[in-house]
Protein backbone atom coordinates (compact mmCIF):
# COMPACT_ATOMS: atom_id res chain seq x y z
CA UNK A 1 0.00 0.00 0.00
CA UNK A 2 1.14 3.17 -1.17
CA UNK A 3 2.49 5.18 1.87
CA UNK A 4 0.50 8.75 2.81
CA UNK A 5 2.10 11.39 4.56
CA UNK A 6 -0.04 14.31 5.86
CA UNK A 7 2.09 17.38 5.98
CA UNK A 8 1.70 19.94 9.09
CA UNK A 9 2.11 23.67 9.09
CA UNK A 10 1.68 26.19 12.04
CA UNK A 11 -1.52 27.90 11.85
CA UNK A 12 -1.39 31.81 12.08
CA UNK A 13 -3.13 32.13 15.77
CA UNK A 14 -0.63 31.13 19.03
CA UNK A 15 -2.64 31.52 22.31
CA UNK A 16 -0.41 31.45 25.84
CA UNK A 17 1.92 28.36 25.38
CA UNK A 18 -0.11 26.50 22.43
CA UNK A 19 0.41 25.77 18.69
CA UNK A 20 -2.21 24.81 17.01
CA UNK A 21 -0.87 22.97 13.49
CA UNK A 22 -2.75 22.10 10.26
CA UNK A 23 -2.31 20.47 7.07
CA UNK A 24 -2.32 22.74 3.99
CA UNK A 25 -5.33 20.60 2.98
CA UNK A 26 -8.55 20.87 4.89
CA UNK A 27 -8.32 20.57 8.89
CA UNK A 28 -10.22 17.67 10.65
CA UNK A 29 -9.40 15.85 13.96
CA UNK A 30 -7.73 13.36 12.13
CA UNK A 31 -5.07 15.14 9.93
CA UNK A 32 -4.79 18.29 12.29
CA UNK A 33 -1.59 17.95 14.76
CA UNK A 34 -2.18 20.09 18.28
CA UNK A 35 1.56 21.06 19.19
CA UNK A 36 2.59 22.79 22.98
CA UNK A 37 5.30 24.78 23.36
CA UNK A 38 7.84 25.27 26.17
CA UNK A 39 9.74 28.36 26.03
CA UNK A 40 9.85 31.92 24.66
CA UNK A 41 9.22 30.57 20.72
CA UNK A 42 7.76 32.93 17.70
CA UNK A 43 5.35 31.18 15.88
CA UNK A 44 4.05 32.02 12.47
CA UNK A 45 2.20 30.89 9.85
CA UNK A 46 5.37 28.58 8.05
CA UNK A 47 6.99 27.97 11.75
CA UNK A 48 8.23 28.03 14.63
CA UNK A 49 11.41 30.47 15.46
CA UNK A 50 13.33 30.48 18.53
CA UNK A 51 16.80 31.76 20.05
CA UNK A 52 16.49 31.17 23.81
CA UNK A 53 18.13 27.17 24.15
CA UNK A 54 15.74 24.69 25.84
CA UNK A 55 12.68 25.77 23.50
CA UNK A 56 10.23 22.86 23.50
CA UNK A 57 7.48 21.46 20.84
CA UNK A 58 5.30 18.66 21.71
CA UNK A 59 3.07 16.43 19.69
CA UNK A 60 0.82 13.35 20.45
CA UNK A 61 0.20 11.02 17.70
CA UNK A 62 -0.98 6.99 17.10
CA UNK A 63 1.87 5.54 14.30
CA UNK A 64 4.82 4.05 13.82
CA UNK A 65 6.36 7.17 12.32
CA UNK A 66 6.97 11.11 12.49
CA UNK A 67 8.45 13.29 10.78
CA UNK A 68 10.33 16.59 11.78
CA UNK A 69 10.63 19.46 9.18
CA UNK A 70 13.96 21.34 10.03
CA UNK A 71 14.78 24.72 8.54
CA UNK A 72 18.27 25.24 10.75
CA UNK A 73 21.93 25.83 10.14
CA UNK A 74 22.82 26.48 13.38
CA UNK A 75 21.14 24.43 15.88
CA UNK A 76 21.06 20.58 17.61
CA UNK A 77 17.81 19.17 18.69
CA UNK A 78 17.16 15.78 20.71
CA UNK A 79 13.93 14.15 19.73
CA UNK A 80 11.84 12.06 22.27
CA UNK A 81 9.50 10.02 21.90
CA UNK A 82 8.00 8.62 25.13
CA UNK A 83 9.70 11.11 27.42
CA UNK A 84 13.12 8.68 26.16
CA UNK A 85 15.90 10.21 23.65
CA UNK A 86 15.14 8.88 20.06
CA UNK A 87 17.38 10.65 17.85
CA UNK A 88 19.77 13.85 17.82
CA UNK A 89 19.58 16.27 15.16
CA UNK A 90 22.43 18.30 13.92
CA UNK A 91 22.35 21.21 11.90
CA UNK A 92 21.95 21.69 8.08
CA UNK A 93 21.31 24.37 6.11
CA UNK A 94 17.91 24.17 3.92
CA UNK A 95 15.08 22.45 4.78
CA UNK A 96 14.72 18.76 5.31
CA UNK A 97 12.81 16.23 6.99
CA UNK A 98 13.96 13.48 9.71
CA UNK A 99 12.64 10.69 10.23
CA UNK A 100 11.88 8.54 13.34
CA UNK A 101 10.39 5.83 12.22
CA UNK A 102 10.08 1.57 13.55
CA UNK A 103 8.14 2.46 16.56
CA UNK A 104 5.80 0.43 18.20
CA UNK A 105 2.58 0.31 17.35
CA UNK A 106 -0.44 2.78 19.41
CA UNK A 107 0.27 6.22 21.06
CA UNK A 108 2.87 8.49 21.07
CA UNK A 109 4.47 11.74 22.48
CA UNK A 110 7.06 13.73 20.81
CA UNK A 111 9.17 15.96 22.75
CA UNK A 112 11.46 18.18 20.43
CA UNK A 113 14.22 20.11 22.66
CA UNK A 114 16.57 22.62 21.12
CA UNK A 115 19.80 21.51 22.98
CA UNK A 116 21.66 24.77 22.36
CA UNK A 117 21.62 28.61 22.02
CA UNK A 118 21.70 31.04 19.10
CA UNK A 119 20.76 34.29 20.19
CA UNK A 120 22.33 35.77 16.50
CA UNK A 121 19.96 33.70 14.45
CA UNK A 122 16.45 32.13 15.13
CA UNK A 123 16.03 28.63 14.49
CA UNK A 124 13.56 27.64 12.83
CA UNK A 125 10.62 24.09 13.31
CA UNK A 126 8.91 24.04 9.99
CA UNK A 127 6.26 21.23 10.75
CA UNK A 128 5.79 17.31 11.39
CA UNK A 129 4.75 14.98 8.97
CA UNK A 130 2.62 11.68 9.80
CA UNK A 131 3.47 8.76 7.63
CA UNK A 132 0.08 6.79 8.17
CA UNK A 133 -1.24 7.22 11.53
CA UNK A 134 -3.51 9.82 13.24
CA UNK A 135 -2.83 13.20 15.55
CA UNK A 136 -4.11 12.82 18.72
CA UNK A 137 -4.46 15.70 21.81
CA UNK A 138 -1.55 17.76 22.12
CA UNK A 139 -0.40 16.78 25.99
CA UNK A 140 -1.72 19.19 28.67
CA UNK A 141 0.44 21.80 30.45
CA UNK A 142 1.48 21.04 33.72
CA UNK A 143 0.28 22.86 36.50
CA UNK A 144 3.75 23.55 37.66
CA UNK A 145 5.77 26.22 35.70
CA UNK A 146 9.79 27.08 36.09
CA UNK A 147 11.80 29.94 34.82
CA UNK A 148 15.78 29.30 34.68
CA UNK A 149 17.89 32.74 34.11
CA UNK A 150 21.43 32.70 33.48
CA UNK A 151 24.67 32.50 31.09
CA UNK A 152 26.44 29.64 30.12
CA UNK A 153 26.30 27.35 33.39
CA UNK A 154 22.61 27.30 32.95
CA UNK A 155 22.44 27.08 28.88
CA UNK A 156 24.67 23.62 29.87
CA UNK A 157 27.63 24.97 27.26
CA UNK A 158 29.68 22.17 26.50
CA UNK A 159 28.45 19.70 29.02
CA UNK A 160 28.77 16.33 27.29
CA UNK A 161 32.23 17.07 26.60
CA UNK A 162 35.11 16.13 29.57
CA UNK A 163 37.91 18.50 28.73
CA UNK A 164 38.24 21.92 28.85
CA UNK A 165 40.33 22.74 25.60
CA UNK A 166 36.95 23.16 22.60
CA UNK A 167 36.62 24.35 19.50
CA UNK A 168 33.50 25.81 18.50
CA UNK A 169 32.25 23.29 16.47
CA UNK A 170 33.19 20.58 19.41
CA UNK A 171 31.02 23.09 21.74
CA UNK A 172 28.11 23.39 19.77
CA UNK A 173 27.78 19.41 19.60
CA UNK A 174 28.32 18.89 22.92
CA UNK A 175 26.37 21.44 24.64
CA UNK A 176 22.71 20.17 25.63
CA UNK A 177 20.34 21.96 27.94
CA UNK A 178 18.53 18.87 27.89
CA UNK A 179 21.18 17.41 30.56
CA UNK A 180 22.05 20.22 32.04
CA UNK A 181 20.40 20.99 35.92
CA UNK A 182 17.84 23.56 34.56
CA UNK A 183 15.78 20.64 32.71
CA UNK A 184 17.02 18.31 35.33
CA UNK A 185 15.39 20.13 37.77
CA UNK A 186 12.47 21.31 35.76
CA UNK A 187 11.31 17.34 35.19
CA UNK A 188 12.00 15.78 38.37
CA UNK A 189 9.34 18.21 39.68
CA UNK A 190 7.06 17.21 36.50
CA UNK A 191 7.22 21.01 35.92
CA UNK A 192 6.71 23.06 32.27
CA UNK A 193 9.98 25.09 32.04
CA UNK A 194 11.64 28.61 30.34
CA UNK A 195 15.51 28.39 30.09
CA UNK A 196 16.51 32.18 29.11
CA UNK A 197 20.22 31.93 29.27
CA UNK A 198 22.63 33.30 27.37
CA UNK A 199 26.41 32.45 27.22
CA UNK A 200 29.17 35.23 27.87
CA UNK A 201 26.54 37.45 29.41
CA UNK A 202 26.75 39.12 32.78
CA UNK A 203 24.24 41.45 34.93
CA UNK A 204 26.44 44.47 33.93
CA UNK A 205 29.78 43.08 32.69
CA UNK A 206 30.36 40.41 30.22
CA UNK A 207 33.05 38.10 30.08
CA UNK A 208 36.56 40.03 29.59
CA UNK A 209 34.19 43.35 29.14
CA UNK A 210 33.16 42.50 25.86
CA UNK A 211 30.21 44.20 24.21
CA UNK A 212 30.26 47.26 26.84
CA UNK A 213 26.85 48.49 25.33
CA UNK A 214 25.03 45.78 26.26
CA UNK A 215 24.63 42.86 29.17
CA UNK A 216 22.06 40.10 29.87
CA UNK A 217 19.44 42.78 30.65
CA UNK A 218 19.51 44.08 27.44
CA UNK A 219 18.36 40.55 26.03
CA UNK A 220 15.87 39.29 28.94
CA UNK A 221 12.72 41.29 27.54
CA UNK A 222 12.75 39.70 24.43
CA UNK A 223 11.44 36.80 22.58
CA UNK A 224 13.79 36.13 19.84
CA UNK A 225 17.06 37.54 21.34
CA UNK A 226 18.23 39.05 17.91
CA UNK A 227 15.34 40.97 17.18
CA UNK A 228 15.15 44.28 19.85
CA UNK A 229 10.87 44.79 19.10
CA UNK A 230 9.82 41.12 19.53
CA UNK A 231 8.90 41.86 23.20
CA UNK A 232 7.87 39.00 24.80
CA UNK A 233 4.34 38.08 26.78
CA UNK A 234 2.54 35.25 27.34
CA UNK A 235 -0.30 35.75 30.35
CA UNK A 236 -0.20 32.17 30.99
CA UNK A 237 3.25 32.06 31.87
CA UNK A 238 3.62 32.65 35.96
CA UNK A 239 6.37 30.66 37.38
CA UNK A 240 5.91 29.40 40.87
CA UNK A 241 10.09 29.21 41.26
CA UNK A 242 12.94 31.53 39.32
CA UNK A 243 16.19 30.32 39.57
CA UNK A 244 18.74 33.05 38.66
CA UNK A 245 22.28 32.49 38.02
CA UNK A 246 24.06 35.98 36.67
CA UNK A 247 27.12 37.36 37.65
CA UNK A 248 29.88 34.84 36.65
CA UNK A 249 30.89 36.65 34.06
CA UNK A 250 30.88 39.62 35.93
CA UNK A 251 33.52 38.95 37.69
CA UNK A 252 34.90 35.78 36.11
CA UNK A 253 38.08 37.47 34.67
CA UNK A 254 39.45 40.95 36.61
CA UNK A 255 38.73 44.42 35.05
CA UNK A 256 40.89 45.74 32.56
CA UNK A 257 42.79 48.99 31.61
CA UNK A 258 40.11 51.16 29.19
CA UNK A 259 36.85 49.23 30.93
CA UNK A 260 34.51 52.03 32.74
CA UNK A 261 34.88 49.93 36.08
CA UNK A 262 36.98 49.88 39.14
CA UNK A 263 36.85 46.44 41.02
CA UNK A 264 34.55 48.59 44.01
CA UNK A 265 31.88 50.32 41.38
CA UNK A 266 32.05 47.15 39.45
CA UNK A 267 30.73 45.57 42.48
CA UNK A 268 28.29 48.32 43.81
CA UNK A 269 26.46 48.29 40.00
CA UNK A 270 26.23 45.16 39.87
CA UNK A 271 24.33 44.89 44.02
CA UNK A 272 22.19 48.06 42.27
CA UNK A 273 21.70 46.22 39.08
CA UNK A 274 20.75 42.86 40.59
CA UNK A 275 18.29 44.41 43.34
CA UNK A 276 16.32 46.38 40.30
CA UNK A 277 16.07 43.25 38.14
CA UNK A 278 14.86 41.23 41.20
CA UNK A 279 12.29 44.16 41.40
CA UNK A 280 11.52 44.11 38.15
CA UNK A 281 10.64 40.38 38.44
CA UNK A 282 8.64 40.66 41.11
CA UNK A 283 6.66 42.89 40.22
CA UNK A 284 5.38 40.66 37.35
CA UNK A 285 5.92 37.54 39.37
CA UNK A 286 4.39 38.52 42.95
CA UNK A 287 4.04 34.43 44.45
CA UNK A 288 7.15 32.96 43.09
CA UNK A 289 9.62 31.92 44.98
CA UNK A 290 13.01 33.39 43.91
CA UNK A 291 16.46 31.14 44.49
CA UNK A 292 19.53 33.36 43.28
CA UNK A 293 22.66 30.77 42.96
CA UNK A 294 26.75 31.78 42.83
CA UNK A 295 29.56 29.93 43.25
CA UNK A 296 33.32 30.24 44.11
CA UNK A 297 35.08 32.18 41.65
CA UNK A 298 39.04 32.16 41.11
CA UNK A 299 40.72 34.32 42.11
CA UNK A 300 39.02 36.49 44.32
CA UNK A 301 35.33 34.57 45.36
CA UNK A 302 33.83 38.04 44.49
CA UNK A 303 30.75 36.52 43.51
CA UNK A 304 29.20 34.91 46.92
CA UNK A 305 29.31 37.19 48.91
CA UNK A 306 27.80 39.91 46.53
CA UNK A 307 24.76 37.97 45.74
CA UNK A 308 24.37 37.11 49.58
CA UNK A 309 24.25 40.58 50.12
CA UNK A 310 21.73 40.93 47.30
CA UNK A 311 19.75 38.86 49.06
CA UNK A 312 19.67 40.04 52.25
CA UNK A 313 19.13 42.86 51.32
CA UNK A 314 16.08 42.39 49.29
CA UNK A 315 14.97 40.27 52.40
CA UNK A 316 14.98 43.79 55.03
CA UNK A 317 13.28 45.46 52.16
CA UNK A 318 10.23 42.89 52.38
CA UNK A 319 10.81 40.01 49.77
CA UNK A 320 10.82 37.02 52.07
CA UNK A 321 10.33 34.86 49.16
CA UNK A 322 13.56 35.01 47.81
CA UNK A 323 16.62 32.45 48.93
CA UNK A 324 20.34 31.68 48.03
CA UNK A 325 21.74 28.43 46.68
CA UNK A 326 25.43 27.86 46.64
CA UNK A 327 27.10 25.57 44.02
CA UNK A 328 29.52 23.31 45.50
CA UNK A 329 32.21 20.33 44.97
CA UNK A 330 32.17 20.58 41.28
CA UNK A 331 35.18 20.41 39.46
CA UNK A 332 34.32 22.61 36.01
CA UNK A 333 36.38 19.84 33.66
CA UNK A 334 34.16 20.59 30.65
CA UNK A 335 34.57 23.26 27.77
CA UNK A 336 36.52 25.96 28.78
CA UNK A 337 36.15 25.55 32.58
CA UNK A 338 32.12 25.15 32.45
CA UNK A 339 30.42 22.57 34.11
CA UNK A 340 30.62 18.73 33.04
CA UNK A 341 27.80 16.42 33.23
CA UNK A 342 28.85 15.03 36.83
CA UNK A 343 28.70 19.08 37.63
CA UNK A 344 25.45 19.44 36.35
CA UNK A 345 24.07 16.21 38.30
CA UNK A 346 25.97 17.72 41.59
CA UNK A 347 23.93 21.08 40.72
CA UNK A 348 20.63 19.84 40.29
CA UNK A 349 20.88 17.94 43.39
CA UNK A 350 21.89 20.76 45.61
CA UNK A 351 18.98 22.50 43.97
CA UNK A 352 16.21 20.14 44.14
CA UNK A 353 17.75 20.26 48.08
CA UNK A 354 16.64 23.65 48.66
CA UNK A 355 13.46 23.33 46.38
CA UNK A 356 12.07 20.78 48.70
CA UNK A 357 12.64 22.83 51.51
CA UNK A 358 11.29 25.94 50.06
CA UNK A 359 8.32 24.42 48.03
CA UNK A 360 7.14 20.83 50.15
CA UNK A 361 4.07 20.92 48.32
CA UNK A 362 6.07 19.58 45.46
CA UNK A 363 7.54 16.26 46.76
Amino acid sequence: MQAIFRAVLLSATVLSAYASAATTGTATEETSAKVVSLGRIDAQLNGWRSTWPGVMLSTRFDGTAIGITLDDASNYYTAEIDHKEAKVIPPQSGQRTVWIKGLSAGPHQLDLIKRTESPGQAGKVVGFVLDGGRWLPAPPPSSRQIEFIGDSWTAALGNLKNQRECSQDVIAANSDVGQGFAIKVAKHYGADWQVNAMSGMGMVRNWEGNQPREDFRTYYPRTLQNEASSTYRDAKWHPQLIVIGLGINDFSTNVKAGETWTAESLAAQYKNAYLKFLADLRSHNKDAQIITTATRLWPNDALRPLVQEVVAQARQAGDDRIAYVEYSDIQLTACHWHPSQADHDIMANQLIGKIDQLRPDWH
